[in-house]
């Protein structure tokens, strides 16, 4: 039995609505049969998906490659297990599974989403979030149903920091303060699939007042990532009876950490006497009267 190296196929996942159709094409047979493909000669791929080895070529680089070989020797990075522990180890639930079984699933779900996740990141992009953020009047966190939960979380470290903040989770609300935002301000829009009609409305507005975005999805060609002024990637593999929105939380969770982290080390004059006294408040509340 063999376990797949997710990070490519998060990539291929995390890239699959911004593709042509010539490279949905390619992304399909490396999708359904990577082990296949790994071994395929670029001619031998290119005659499979009806394309010529230019096209090839510029899709490996499109998603990050430095050519050909590394694609497919990324595809052939494969663990092999004993049928055993590959049971373990397989991304799939199943209803026969035993409850120790189902949680080394999980965990190792949620490892393959991180890793992924931070194959897929640019540091140039992550600079240029950061500085959005430091430079920002206001920083508006926004976020509906399970991606609520990540903006909460944004809002909840980024508070303790020198930085105007604000979140709230009722959507009207949200599109309120959409509408009072500027262009000196910076938006901070989370949406696994990226396409959700009410984010969205949320982003056009956003982007009517000339609002910097920093945008979280999980795709790459969802209107959110196509709108926002950088994107960043939370991505992740689908598995069975359970969402994989709630794999890339934990993915988004671990963007806005970075973030977080970054802002406060490169604006430590103003952050740190900050997050000192709202340390020391907090503290005071733990307290026994």
């Amino acid at each position: 039995m063999v376990v797949i190296a997710r990070s490519a196929l998060g990539k291929l996942r995390g890239k699959y609505d911004s593709l042509s159709t010539t490279e949905k094409r390619i992304a399909q047979l490396a999708l359904n049969s990577p082990s296949t493909v790994s071994e395929m000669t670029i001619r031998e791929l290119a005659s499979a998906a009806g394309a010529s080895t230019a096209s090839i070529s510029r899709f490996v680089k499109r998603l990050g490659y430095a050519n050909y070989r590394e694609f497919t020797m990324e595809l052939a990075h494969v663990v092999v297990v004993d049928a055993q522990e590959g049971a373990k180890l397989f991304k799939e639930l199943g209803e026969g599974d035993s409850l120790g079984v189902i949680a080394n699933k999980v965990f190792h779900s949620s490892m393959a989403s991180l890793e992924a996740t931070n194959d897929a990141l640019s540091e140039n992009d992550i600079a240029r979030a950061v500085l959005k953020l430091i430079n920002a009047g206001t920083v508006n966190f926004f976020g509906l149903g399970g991606s609520s939960i990540a903006a909460l979380d944004g809002y909840h470290k980024f508070v303790r920091t020198s930085l105007n903040v604000a979140y709230h989770p009722d959507y009207d609300i949200q599109l309120m303060q959409a509408a009072k935002l500027t262009a000196d301000d910076c938006a901070v829009v989370i949406s696994h699939s990226g396409k959700n009609y009410e984010t969205i409305q949320i982003v056009k507005e956003l982007k009517a007042n000339h609002v910097p975005i920093i945008g979280i999805t999980s795709y790459s060609g969802s209107p959110l990532a196509r709108a926002a002024t950088v994107t960043l990637l939370s991505l992740t593999d689908e598995i069975k009876y359970r969402s994989e929105g709630m794999y890339s939380l934990i993915s988004q969770i671990a963007i806005l950490d970075s973030l977080f982290m970054m802002t406060v080390l490169r604006s430590s004059s103003r952050t740190q006497p900050v997050l000192m006294h709202v340390r020391d408040v907090i503290e005071r509340t733990r307290e026994e009267p």
